[in-house]
């Protein structure tokens, strides 16, 4: 379908959407050139976008919407000089203050593409050759202008809506590609991504076009709508395990947690793309919530509810109470553009109010009918008990759907999502139907860069398309998923699994106090989503891969059938939940802990906790990810939280006497001297037991002590050993001594040694 642009109503000349958001998502680019001290071909750029850049009507929408989106930042800097004090991005987590004290470095972003690679760590500017940003500059426009010219190319662009939605998505994921590490402005400090600025810029543009359209007045122009989906443990986690799943129980969870970011993702892009607005309009999407800058008018309004009400009808016919999505909504003015943090704490509340009254839509619609228990299926599936079994094996549709994508979601088996609309696709890989709303489509191969509404490229396995980053590492044994079984036989000693789960803490304090009054800007806010979901999207994968490389060189006496160590049922937003040998889930949890400190440049307001379940490979994974997630829940309850919870005991990770940094060391060596027979087992048991036993309704039992020092007398026979020992247990004053402490490093040592012979 043609569209009509530009044309006038009333005597108004109306301007298209489409234009005016990619006149405000290029409206900046001539920094790049004006940088690399290089022209940008802007006559292909308004070739291409078919609109004039000099259109007064164009010019002063973008012109409000670019002072809106950097808040007070174009005061400070209103020329953006390239003789600026710096230009390169400074990492906006020195920025983030909650409360503890911080001195600001001098931490900066190189000029590169995203990836998941080291490159996306800031370093110090000291570390920086002062004469290479120019050429860094060029190369990064370059690298934009062959991207351009391949997926676009230089002919003439048609003025159909697909067309002008596939140009604009493919210009969109090529600048977040090469300048989400370009600094909007050049004066001191500046922690804003150019592209974060040009796609809120471009959201904001559109926004005010429309209300602008609509003939309304009002102060409030704009509408913050967030989305969440209800019931995502419950409905991964409901998985029924026995003989007959054992062998899909991993794909099947794996692929569950997967689909809540497929439907999040394509709901959040289905609601703008109904709205006639772009992907720039969604702010962010993650973690199961999105959330999305509309304009303020009658006809969004009306159209959200109908939009609101389809899609829970669609899901709730297809899993009932079991999964949901609730949507809520402010109206914003101009000033809750600028201070955008206070309007997000504002949206929350709103959200947990509609939370309260999920399905109220529902019970309007199926009155009552939602109340009334369905009939027995007959065929029940066997993994989930709630749907008719369709498919061979007894397993229903959306069963079958998440294990096939937890089978084939691991690196380079599936390499770019499509969005389809108009459900178009009919062969791809793997298929995820939204009913008549449209369908997302999984391929390992594609040749067609202008297939359905936008193209993905996962983790940049493809050759085009938006980089799309996604937590894929899975173990495989002889080209299939291992099983759970597999993966406990990687660790020393004990054959067990630990389930891993990990947020970061006081992510809403971050998000609604951490920037200072005038720095909470649209830009600036989505420029730390935008970091912190690349640390947990992507950088993950390297983490995982980095943890791999140096087990297989620290065993290289066995015969390693896995090709990584790590099963990562999720990873989004600012939380994980990884499966993996108990020694190294350990490891991996601190790993997670100091990587993540490095990329937010040591700022103490930025922790990270975590809990581990270690179980036996057998026990019904459910059961240990529930028993993850207690974990994770009783670290959060540590003072100033940044902690791990392992053997049902709350840990700091290195700055307590008592640290898992000291759990682990000790165990290390407690584990080296039992090997070495200074220890046997069977002391160590005893000493264990002891110190589990040592308190007694609350009150230290001092009868222990002797006994335990006559146990280490008599049974260690190397002299520095058992003075070692003494000295750590045996103390003048018993709030010295380690006997409290030492269970927790010889678990460790007993399960590390499991296979070691009695002395």
């Amino acid at each position: 379908m043609n569209i009509d642009n530009n044309k006038n109503v009333g005597g108004v000349r109306m301007v298209d959407n489409y234009d005016i958001a990619l006149a405000a998502l290029l409206h900046d680019i001539g920094k790049l050139g004006e940088r690399a001290g290089v022209p940008v071909d802007e006559e292909w750029l308004k070739a291409i976008a078919s609109y004039d850049m000099q259109d007064s009507k164009i010019e002063e929408l973008v012109s409000r919407a670019d002072k809106l989106s950097s808040g007070l930042d174009r005061k400070d800097n209103p020329q953006d000089p390239t003789h600026g004090e710096n230009m390169r991005l400074y990492s906006i987590f020195q920025n983030i203050d909650i409360g503890k004290d911080y001195k600001r470095g001098d931490y900066y972003h190189r000029l590169v593409p995203i990836d998941i690679s080291d490159d996306i760590f800031p370093i110090r500017e000291d570390s920086f050759d002062a004469q290479e940003w120019k050429k860094e500059y060029a190369d990064l426009l370059n690298l934009i202008e062959k991207d351009l010219e391949k997926e676009l190319g230089r002919k003439e662009h048609k003025n159909t809506r697909e067309e002008k939605e596939r140009t604009y998505n493919k210009i969109y994921y090529i600048l977040e590609r090469y300048t989400a590490f370009v600094p909007y402005s050049t004066a001191s400090c500046s922690d804003i991504s150019l592209f974060e600025h040009l796609k809120t810029t471009s959201a904001i543009a559109t926004c005010l076009n429309e209300f602008h359209r609509s003939g309304e007045h009002a102060d409030d122009k704009f509408i913050l709508l967030a989305g969440d989906v209800s019931g995502i443990q419950s409905f991964i986690y409901q998985v029924t395990e026995g003989e007959d799943t054992k062998e899909n129980v991993s794909k099947n969870l794996r692929g569950k947690s997967f689909y809540i970011n497929v439907l999040i993702d394509f709901m959040s892009k289905y609601i703008a793309r109904e709205l006639d607005l772009t992907i720039s309009n969604i702010l962010y999407c993650g973690g199961g919530t999105f959330q999305l800058l509309l304009p303020n008018t009658e006809k969004t309004k009306i159209r959200l509810e109908k939009i609101e009400l389809e899609i829970q009808k669609y899901l709730y016919d297809k899993y009932k109470t079991n999964l949901g999505l609730v949507l809520a909504y402010i109206e914003l003015d101009e000033e809750g553009i600028i201070n955008y943090s206070a309007s997000l704490t504002k949206l929350q509340g709103e959200l947990v109010d509609a939370k309260n009254q999920k399905f109220l839509n529902i019970i309007d619609v199926e009155k009552d009918q939602f109340f009334i228990k369905r009939d027995n299926i007959q065929n029940m599936c066997i993994y989930c008990y709630e749907q008719e079994a369709t498919h061979k094996d007894n397993i229903c549709d959306n069963c079958n759907t998440h294990i096939s994508l937890g089978e084939k979601l691991v690196k380079n088996r599936l390499k770019y999502i499509v969005y389809d609309f108009e459900k178009e696709i009919e062969e791809c890989d793997v298929k995820v139907s939204f009913g008549p709303m449209g369908q997302v489509c999984f391929f390992k191969d594609l040749n067609n860069m202008n297939i359905g509404f936008m193209v993905e490229n996962i983790n940049g396995t493809g050759s085009f398309g938006r980089l799309k980053f996604v937590g894929n590492t899975v173990p495989i044994k002889e080209g299939v998923v291992a099983s759970f079984n597999d993966i406990g036989l990687m660790a020393e000693g004990d054959d067990k699994i630990a389930v891993l789960k990990m947020d970061i803490d006081n992510l809403g304090a971050i998000f609604s106090t951490g920037f200072r009054d005038e720095n909470k800007s649209i830009a600036r806010t989505s420029t730390l989503s935008r970091m912190i979901e690349l640390f947990f999207c992507g950088y993950i994968n390297k983490i995982c891969e980095d943890l791999y490389n140096e087990y297989i060189k620290e065993n290289t006496h066995k015969a390693i059938k896995l090709n990584n160590l790590f099963y990562i049922n999720f990873s989004g937003g600012d939380d994980l939940v990884i499966i993996g040998p108990w020694d190294w889930t350990i490891t991996l949890a601190r790993r997670i802990r100091e990587e993540l400190s490095r990329f937010a440049c040591y700022n103490p307001n930025i922790t990270i906790s975590g809990g581990i379940c270690i179980a036996d490979a057998k026990t019904p994974v459910r059961i240990t990810l529930y028993e993850g997630e207690k974990h994770l829940e009783k670290a959060k309850k540590c003072e100033e939280k940044d902690a791990l919870c392992i053997f049902e005991r709350n840990f700091r990770w290195s700055s307590d006497k008592y640290s898992i940094e000291k759990v682990v060391k000790d165990g290390d060596e407690y584990t080296d001297w039992i090997n070495r027979e200074y220890l046997s087992r069977g002391l160590v048991y005893n000493i264990m037991v002891a110190s589990k036993n040592i308190k007694r309704r609350g009150n230290l039992d001092f009868d222990l002590i002797p006994q335990i020092a006559y146990s280490l007398s008599r049974n260690i026979r190397d002299e520095s050993i058992r003075d070692n020992m003494i000295e750590r247990l045996i103390t003048s004053n018993i709030k010295d001594s380690e006997l409290e402490f030492i269970k927790y490093p010889l678990m460790i040592a007993l399960m590390k040694t499991r296979d070691v012979k009695e002395d």
